[in-house]
C-alpha cells in the first residue's frame, strides 16, 4: 500500500486519485479509454493544442466533487482530449511510483 499523499493535486491529480492509482484502481478512466489512448499516444499523435485543451479540462475537474460527475464530464469531451488526459494521469502515477516508497505492512 501506498503512503496517502499531503501534498497539493499532482500534475493537478488530485492525491487521492494517484494514491488509488498506485494499487491499480483507476475510476476516472474506463478501461477502453485506457486502450485507446495508449494506442494513440503510442503513434505519437500528441499534438500541442491536446495539451492545452487537457489543461482546461483539468481545471473544470478540478472543481467537481464527485467521481460520477468527472466520469460524466470526461464522456463529453471529445476522444483527443480524453486520450491526452489519460496519458497525463498515466505519466504523473509513474513519476509518483518512482518517487515514493511502497509502505509495507
Amino acid at each position: 500500500m501506498v503512503k496517502p499523499l499531503g501534498n497539493p493535486p499532482l500534475g493537478g491529480i488530485a492525491p487521492e486519485l494517484i494514491s488509488m492509482g498506485a494499487v491499480g484502481l483507476h475510476p476516472l478512466f474506463d478501461s477502453q479509454w485506457i486502450r485507446r489512448a495508449f494506442d494513440r499516444v503510442d503513434q505519437g499523435l500528441l499534438r500541442y493544442e491536446q495539451l492545452v485543451a487537457a489543461h482546461q479540462a483539468l481545471g473544470k475537474l478540478a472543481r467537481m466533487r464527485r467521481v460520477g460527475s468527472k466520469r460524466a464530464y470526461l464522456s463529453s469531451l471529445p476522444e483527443s482530449t480524453v486520450d491526452t488526459l489519460v496519458f497525463l494521469y498515466f505519466r504523473t502515477l509513474d513519476q509518483f511510483l518512482e518517487s515514493h516508497e511502497p509502505t509495507i505492512h
